[in-house]
């Protein structure tokens, strides 16, 4: 019997006091299977974004055109471009090394395993070779984080890898210490980098717990730093402090900006701006990010001094760790040139003036 005979056949099928042929129980049926299909149409359409549609490298530019333009884009600007993955390794003399290193201009993965997919590509902006990646953070708005990239290194590309279940970034670098100098010393790394604490820091197998008593960060700007750092006791511009109860309070120096105030207005309090001495209180998830990440970080192995290895004009950043077993770890970090975790820490440190409601 084909199904074009039971199709013919009726059978009554009582629902609410009302018959229904079998022609009008499949008509519901299938349109039970589209109403599935749609909803399952849906929940796929739920996680796909903008870098799902991402074919091309011209399509690549435009996407970081379209979705960072106040970064990328202003009529002084050099135009943006991706060259191809062999182009890349020739035009930044390191061919020797680079096979090896599976490098790709860009790829689609997902960092944070939230099931969105984020971008890793390695444009060319302002001379430079530098590898940016755009985390999805949902609604097709998305963070953008430079890795590395600086002038000052011969050979820095971006590749990725899958660890413990964690996609991860390899930034591989080839460059010589103290550039422009004789001393210099050629050398080869490779830094293994995790999404975390909304940015990517060193992936560490084994994070320490400590006991901290208290936080002390600082930072000095318009330092020359001549290949050093200005010793411990040097006189910083703000200097924000931290207790275990997330008690701050910030003392800033000096005033920051020049304010116009009117005739006999008296000047504003403003903790971003001003010199004086400002009080709060961390709100308890704010303190806690800060304490897991110096956890993470293991940081009473991280070394006591970073530098640039050239001399410009640029800020050091000091901290100051007191643990609950009377245990002291000083970190001065001239140029923002420590490991990528520690300027993660800065980052959270830095922006507290301006985040904080101050008394």
């Amino acid at each position: 019997m084909s199904f074009r005979t039971i199709d013919k056949m009726h059978f009554d099928l009582h629902f609410k006091n009302r018959k229904f042929s079998v022609p009008i129980l499949n008509l519901l049926t299938m349109r039970n299977l589209l109403c599935l299909l749609f909803l399952l149409f849906c929940g796929m359409s739920a996680f796909a974004n903008k870098v799902d549609d991402l074919q091309t490298d011209s399509d690549v530019v435009n996407f970081f055109i379209r979705t960072f333009d106040k970064s990328f884009i202003s009529d002084y600007t050099p135009k943006l471009f991706i060259s191809s993955s062999e182009e890349l390794i020739k035009r930044n003399s390191c061919d020797s090394l680079a096979v090896t290193w599976n490098i790709k201009n860009w790829e689609k993965v997902d960092f944070n395993n939230d099931n969105k997919t984020d971008l890793l590509a390695i444009v060319n902006w302002y001379h430079t070779d530098c590898s940016y990646v755009a985390i999805d953070k949902g609604n097709n708005t998305f963070q953008l984080i430079q890795i590395g990239g600086s002038s000052w290194q011969n050979c820095q590309l971006a590749s990725t890898i899958k660890y413990a279940g964690q996609q991860m970034v390899l930034l591989h670098t080839w460059a010589i210490t103290h550039a422009g100098r004789k001393d210099g010393k050629w050398f080869s790394r490779t830094d293994t980098l995790i999404y975390k604490f909304n940015d990517f820091v060193e992936f560490n197998k084994e994070p320490t717990r400590y006991k901290i008593d208290s936080i002390t960060y600082s930072y000095l700007s318009g330092w020359y730093g001549n290949f050093t750092t200005p010793q411990e006791n040097y006189k910083p511009d703000r200097i924000v402090k931290i207790d275990h109860s997330g008690n701050v309070i910030l003392t800033n120096t000096k005033n920051f900006g020049i304010i116009l105030l009117a005739k006999g207005e008296k000047e504003p309090h403003n903790p971003q701006l001003t010199a004086g001495v400002f009080k709060t209180k961390l709100k308890n998830a704010d303190l806690k990010e800060i304490y897991d990440l110096i956890d993470y970080l293991s940081i009473k192995k991280l070394n006591q001094t970073y530098a640039v290895q050239h001399t410009y004009d640029l800020t050091s950043n000091f901290i100051r760790i007191k643990f609950t077993d009377g245990s002291v770890k000083y970190i001065a970090d001239y140029g923002g040139v420590g490991t990528f975790g520690l300027r993660n820490l800065f980052s959270k440190l830095y922006p507290l003036p301006q985040t904080q409601h101050w008394e």
